[in-house]
C-alpha cells in the first residue's frame, strides 16, 4: 500500500529533508504504520508527527510513531530499501504519540539471548541424567574419545538453550522480513525444533538398542524425519518473496 499522500505532507514540514512512511509487522496479525524522517537539524517527533493532525489525513493514515533517522537505507536503483529500515528501538512509548514499538536492540537481544540460552543450557546439562539415566556415562571411554564426547554433550545443551531462547525472543525478528504469517510461524518453530532436538535424540539414540526396531523406527520419524521437514519449511521461507506493505 502506497503512503505517498502522507509522506507529501510530511515534505510540507520546514524541517523533513526526507522521509519514507511504510507499515512494519508487530504482531503475528497486527501492522503498524509509522514514519522515518530525515531532519535539517534537531526536530521534535512529537511536534512533527502535530503537524500531520487535524484535517490533513485521515485517522487511519496517520503514522502511530516518527523515527528520526540519518539517512534512508537505498537500492542500487536509489529507492528506498523498505527491508533495511531498523526497527525502532523505542521503551514505553513511542516518539511522536502512542503506540510504542516495545523492542530491543539486535546487540541487546543477542546479550539477552545468549544470557537465557546459557542458563537453560546449564540445566540441561545438569539434568541429563535425570532424564535419561546412564547416557552420558563414560567410565568406560578412553582419553581423547571421553573429552570429545564430553565436548558434544555440551554443545547440544547450548544448542538446546540457544532454541529455547529463539522460541521466546526470535520472532520478532523473523517478522522483519516480511513473509506471510503462517509461514513465519512455521520458520519460526521450525528453527527452534532445529535447536533443541539434539539434546532428547542423542540422549534416546544412546539408551536403544541397535535392535530394537520399535524403538529405532519412532526415533526416525520422530527426530529425522521431522529435522527435514524443519529444514524444508526454511528452504520455502527463505526463497518466498518478501510481501510489500
Amino acid at each position: 500500500m502506497a503512503y505517498d499522500d502522507v509522506e507529501a505532507e510530511l515534505r510540507r514540514h520546514p524541517k523533513v529533508r526526507d522521509c519514507v512512511v511504510t507499515r512494519i509487522r508487530t504482531g503475528s496479525r497486527k501492522n503498524t504504520l509509522v514514519a522515518y524522517v530525515v531532519t535539517t537539524g534537531r526536530a521534535d517527533p512529537a511536534e512533527i508527527r502535530a503537524f500531520l493532525s487535524g484535517p490533513r489525513l485521515r485517522p487511519n493514515r496517520m503514522p502511530r510513531a516518527v523515527i528520526p533517522v540519518d539517512s534512508l537505507p537505498r537500492t542500487s536503483s536509489d529507492e528506498v530499501d523498505r527491508e533495511g529500515l531498523p526497527l525502532p528501538v523505542l521503551p514505553g512509548r513511542a516518539a511522536g504519540g502512542k503506540g510504542a514499538l516495545p523492542d530491543l536492540g539486535d546487540a541487546s537481544l543477542g546479550v539477552v539471548m545468549l544470557l537465557l540460552a546459557g542458563f537453560i543450557a546449564l540445566v540441561a546439562f545438569l539434568m541429563t541424567d535425570a532424564f535419561w539415566p546412564g547416557s552420558t556415562d563414560l567410565s568406560a571411554v578412553p582419553q581423547p574419545w571421553a573429552g570429545l564426547f564430553t565436548g558434544l554433550y555440551v554443545a547440544e545443551c547450548l544448542s538446546f538453550g540457544l532454541g529455547i531462547g529463539f522460541l521466546f525472543l526470535g520472532r520478532r525478528r523473523l517478522t522483519r522480513l516480511g513473509r506471510p504469517p503462517w509461514l513465519t510461524t512455521l520458520a519460526h518453530l521450525s528453527i527452534v525444533w532445529l535447536l533443541v532436538a539434539w539434546w532428547p535424540q542423542d540422549n534416546f539414540y544412546r539408551l536403544a538398542a541397535k535392535t530394537d526396531w520399535d524403538r529405532q523406527a519412532a526415533l526416525v520419524y520422530g527426530f529425522n524425519i521431522t529435522l527435514m521437514i524443519a529444514a524444508a519449511v526454511l528452504v520455502a521461507f527463505a526463497i518466498r518473496e518478501h510481501r510489500a506493505d
